[in-house]
Order: C-alpha cells, then sequence, then structure tokens
C-alpha cells in the first residue's frame, strides 16, 4: 500500500520515467533471435518482423491519430501499453510465423498510439515558465532509464536464460510481460494534463507528397536525405544476427550473448554523450564521415574475425552504430529552414524506415545462406556510401534548402 501511495503522488515526469524503464525491461532481446528459430523461423522471416512492425505503425499513423485526439495523451499511452503487454503474452503462447506476424501488426498500431503522445505528455506536464530548459532536464530522466533498462536487461536475461532452451525462453518472455503490465498499471495513475491536445502526425501519403515537392526542386535535400538515408548502420540487423552468429562461433552460454549487449548498450550511451567531442578535436565533416564510416568497418572486421574476438568486436561495432545520430540531427536543422523542418524531418524518417526495413529481408535472405556474408555485405555498403555521398562535406556547405 505504500509503494502504491508514493507512485500516485509522484509527478507524471518521474512516473513516465518509471514507465519508460519497466516497458524496456526485455530480458529475451539478447536471445530473441534463438527464441524464434527454436519456433522454426529462418533468419529472414525473423528480419521480416521489425519491417512489420514498421509498416503497420506507418498505416496506423491517420486512424491512431484520430482517436488520440479524441482520448487524449493519457490514454494514447494506456493503449499503447496494454497491446504491448498483450503482445509480449500472446508472443509467449504463439508458435508459427503467420502468429508472429498478428503480434508484429499489433505492435505497429501500439507504437503508432504511442507516437508523440508520450512526448506531448511529459512537455505539457511542466510548468509554463521555462519549459524548454526543463524538458531537456525531464528528457534526459526519462531517456537514463532507457538506457538503463536497456542495460540491465541483458545482464539479468542472461541470468534467466541460463540455457538455450525452449522452458529458459519462455521464462524470460513471461517476465518481460510481467514488467510491461507493471508499466501499464502505473500509466493508469497518469494525470492528463489540461492543456489540449492535438496528435501531431500527418498521413504519411502527406509527408511524402509535400517532402517529395522539396526533393525535386532542392539538390541540397536530395543530398541531406540520401547520406541521412543511405548511411544507417542497421542496429537492427546486427541484434537480430549476432545471436545465431555467436552460437555458430562456439559462443553458447547466454551470459556472454547477453553481457555483450549490455557492455554495447553502456558504450553507447557515454559515446552519444561525448559525441560532440569527436566534432571539435577533428571537425565538422571529418567527424560525420569517421563515425559513418566506423560501423561499416566493423560489420567487415566482425565478418572475418573467430571466436572470442568476436565479442569484442561485436560490443564495438553495436556501441557506434547509433553515435553518427546527434551529428547528423545537428547538421539537419542547421541545413533545413525552419518552414520546411517538420515534413523534411518527417519524410526522412518515414524513407529511412522505409529503406532499413526492404534491406533488413534482403540481409536476412544472405543470413540464411551465411551470416558472415550478410555482415559483410552490410559492412561493404556502409563503406561504400560514406564515401561515395563525401560525407565529410555534409557540414561544411552553408546552402539551406528553402
Amino acid at each position: 500500500m505504500q509503494l502504491i501511495k508514493r507512485i500516485l503522488g509522484i509527478n507524471n515526469i518521474s512516473k513516465m520515467a518509471i514507465i519508460t524503464f519497466f516497458a524496456n525491461l526485455y530480458f529475451y532481446n539478447h536471445v530473441g533471435t534463438l527464441y524464434l528459430q527454436t519456433r522454426g523461423l529462418s533468419l529472414l522471416q525473423v528480419s521480416s518482423i521489425w519491417s512489420i512492425i514498421m509498416a503497420a505503425s506507418l498505416l496506423s499513423e491517420v486512424p491512431t491519430g484520430i482517436i488520440a485526439d479524441k482520448i487524449g495523451r493519457k490514454w494514447s499511452v494506456v493503449i499503447a501499453l496494454a497491446i504491448q503487454a498483450l503482445g509480449e503474452f500472446l508472443y509467449l503462447f504463439s508458435s508459427n510465423y503467420q502468429a508472429f506476424v498478428l503480434i508484429a501488426i499489433l505492435a505497429g498500431v501500439g507504437y503508432a498510439f504511442s507516437s508523440g503522445a508520450s512526448e506531448a505528455l511529459v512537455y505539457d506536464s511542466l510548468p509554463e515558465e521555462n519549459r524548454e530548459s526543463l524538458m531537456k532536464k525531464a528528457s534526459g530522466h526519462i531517456g537514463g532509464l532507457y538506457q538503463m533498462a536497456f542495460f540491465v536487461a541483458p545482464i539479468l536475461g542472461g541470468l534467466i536464460v541460463s540455457q538455450l532452451i525452449l522452458s529458459k525462453f519462455m521464462l524470460a518472455i513471461f517476465l518481460t510481460g510481467i514488467s510491461v503490465t507493471v508499466a501499464f498499471l502505473i500509466s493508469l495513475t497518469l494525470a492528463e494534463p489540461h492543456k489540449n491536445y492535438h496528435h501531431p502526425e500527418q498521413s504519411p501519403l502527406q509527408i511524402f507528397k509535400g517532402g517529395l515537392k522539396l526533393l525535386l526542386t532542392h539538390k541540397r535535400l536530395q543530398w541531406i536525405v540520401a547520406i541521412s538515408v543511405l548511411t544507417a548502420s542497421f542496429s537492427g540487423s546486427l541484434l537480430s544476427l549476432y545471436q545465431p552468429y555467436f552460437v555458430q562461433q562456439g559462443i553458447k552460454s547466454s551470459f556472454w550473448i547477453g553481457a555483450s549487449l549490455s557492455g554495447a548498450s553502456l558504450i553507447a550511451f557515454m559515446l552519444l554523450r561525448y559525441a560532440h567531442k569527436i566534432e571539435e578535436i577533428i571537425g565538422g565533416g571529418w567527424a560525420l564521415l569517421l563515425v559513418s564510416l566506423l560501423p561499416g568497418i566493423g560489420y567487415v572486421l566482425l565478418s572475418v574475425t573467430k571466436a572470442p574476438l568476436i565479442i569484442p568486436l561485436f560490443i564495438m561495432t553495436f556501441a557506434l552504430t547509433d553515435i553518427k545520430n546527434p551529428l547528423i540531427s545537428s547538421y539537419q536543422n542547421a541545413n533545413i529552414e525552419s518552414h520546411n523542418r517538420a515534413t523534411v524531418l518527417s519524410l526522412i524518417s518515414m524513407v529511412s524506415k522505409f529503406y532499413v526495413a526492404i534491406m533488413g529481408l534482403v540481409f536476412g535472405r544472405i543470413a540464411d545462406y551465411s551470416i558472415s556474408l550478410a555482415l559483410l555485405s552490410i559492412g561493404v555498403m556502409i563503406v561504400a556510401f560514406s564515401l561515395i555521398l563525401k560525407t565529410h562535406k555534409y557540414a561544411y556547405s552553408g546552402i539551406k534548402t528553402s
């Protein structure tokens, strides 16, 4: 009872931080691919799951946005978490590809419900005075607990899944479902901010049409979109492929598979905090080229390395997959005029998701033949596009889209 009273007594920001922690405490994340393989799925089918989630999310934006306008921020978050919790328990009892596709569609709808609503709830729960500064602190608080969940879950998961067998996988999934249910129950105690809410998402077709008009008339924008999309580092593919790759290489300890992911997540967190230092040391353009190339080089080395060296190489590669995001985000905002920014950034996000989804299927198909070849293909493609697009010149141009 004391715990319930304490939860009821804290503000929305702290509640959202706690919700974020429990909603992302995935004890089976480090063995998710191995679990799906025990259910008979190929690596192509495993890769297709994330593609289906993204497609369902895009297609659900408009209808869920209309519903969100009616029910508000709190209930959008509640519904998203209810769908997520339901999905985890369905995941526990699913045993064929068709069932996992249904769960992926549900997950996509859940993502669409939470899209924009979570951030809006946090922002509108803050005092109006000095809100921008307070939002940065709130985002840091919530983001910190997200990173903590991603760090803690694989370590605990490695202990829970003490053997790579179905019963242990199912125990980890069950405990994940319990964790998400806790997040759902806490979300019921959120307070709806008084400010009227309007779901910010446009229809994907509107974004595409508006963005395409700009793309056809601005060469600089074409370059921005190309670099943002084509230098994608495919962290989702790496997360899926490293698990069977470790097992293939003789690393069959769930603890080491989980600890590797946990270590990579911790280093990634530190690198993201200090990514701007790279820019200060070697300059903006060369910094962007370096952080674009490094994940690609990591993939190439990972594809030709044997155990036990693949453990530190995986940690390095995974830790580097998102390091360019703060730099490229900064350059995007500096080179896109404010009146075009929302449309352009939405277009980049949509095109990037589509590209990653399609290429994820390609890499999944290659991985069914050879995981090493799939990793090599990803690495070569990242390096090639980083060099072909002359990424190092990206930060220096003063031309803006208008």
